[in-house]
């Protein structure tokens, strides 16, 4: 991956310092709805105040508008609800149709981060998208050609986006829609997991670089710690997590249980977890009870790699996954 890192990027290590015993269980499902309790009335207890959670499955998909940008690179932006989703297509020579990576960045990460593995994907025969997330890429160098903005992206959206993305990869050119695989890392390979477990049908498998699973219990615990784990008391910008985000990011968080869906997912998967200052070495045992949850899972470790696999480690990572995918393609 690119060696530039933004404060936000981070986040998913950093975020939630006060944080201890960072590992209690998820909530056992994801509920239609996120409650806050209100303070107590003295004679009847009070009606919870309540906020809606993104459904993920509901939107409208554009028909992408798909350019040029240099040899064998194509500059692609999808709609989803009318807002625009900036991403690349790397290809390798031919004509195709050839297997294909979607890669779902970290959080607030650029996907200009993965053109390495991009790259390298296209120059072992596997087209390779990626995309900035909705909201979720303002910060980072040049901002983003994707639309919204950070206090409008969640979990969920971003789930949304890449059902989109999934509903319209057969418009792309020389990509392979029956071959289709994902790639996330951190917080993108949280969504990557939720969005593959729910459509499983139309993935080939996935490969996860240390996905955030820690991530919804940190911030249950940080509500509770902040805010009494009232809901009602989470403002419309929160800058107190580790980086600007919206409501909807808690409240579209709060209940989410990534590991109730991963028994749906029959395809095989793939983590990658670092020995060194990140998610493999921190939060050990939210990938054991993964190895559970999966039908077929296999976690390998690369010695000395932090959460960013930055170069020779990027290159360790990228051969795992080059592997991973010349055995399914």
């Amino acid at each position: 991956m690119k060696n530039r890192l933004s404060a936000a990027f981070a986040a998913v290590l950093t975020v939630l310092p006060l944080l201890t015993g960072c590992g209690s269980a998820p909530h056992s499902t994801a509920a239609p709805e996120t409650s806050a309790v209100t303070a107590a009335d003295t004679t009847e207890p009070p009606a919870p105040v309540t906020f809606p959670v993104t459904d993920p499955f509901q939107y409208e998909a554009g028909t992408p508008e798909i350019s040029d940008s240099r040899d064998g690179v194509k500059n692609i932006f999808f709609y989803r609800d009318g807002i625009r989703i900036h991403g690349q297509l790397h290809l390798p020579e031919g004509e195709g149709p050839f297997p294909t990576v979607v890669l779902c960045s970290g959080m607030t990460a650029s996907f200009t981060y993965y053109t390495d593995e991009a790259e390298a994907f296209a120059e072992n025969g596997y087209a390779a998208l990626v995309f900035d997330f909705i909201g979720a890429v303002q910060n980072s160098i040049g901002g983003s050609g994707s639309g919204g903005s950070l206090t409008e992206y969640s979990v969920l959206t971003e789930a949304k986006d890449l059902n989109v993305i999934l509903d319209t990869l057969p418009a792309l050119p020389k990509v392979d829609p029956e071959k289709v695989f994902l790639f996330g890392h951190s917080f993108g390979g949280l969504v990557a997991t939720y969005v593959g477990c729910r459509r499983p049908d139309d993935i080939r498998g996935m490969m996860l670089v240390e996905p955030s699973y820690q991530f919804p219990d940190q911030l249950r615990q940080t509500v509770q710690k902040q805010y009494g784990g009232d809901l009602s008391q989470i403002p419309e910008t929160v800058t107190d997590i580790g980086s600007v985000v919206g409501r909807i990011f808690v409240t579209d968080l709060y209940d989410f249980d990534i590991f109730r869906w991963m028994p749906d997912c029959k395809k095989d998967v793939l983590i990658i977890l670092g020995t060194r200052n990140g998610l493999g070495s921190g939060f050990r045992e939210y990938f054991d009870r993964a190895r559970t949850a999966f039908p077929s899972l296999e976690i390998r470790d690369i010695e000395g790699a932090d959460h960013y696999f930055q170069g020779e480690y990027g290159k360790q990572m990228t051969e795992q996954c080059l592997l991973f995918l010349k055995s399914h393609a």
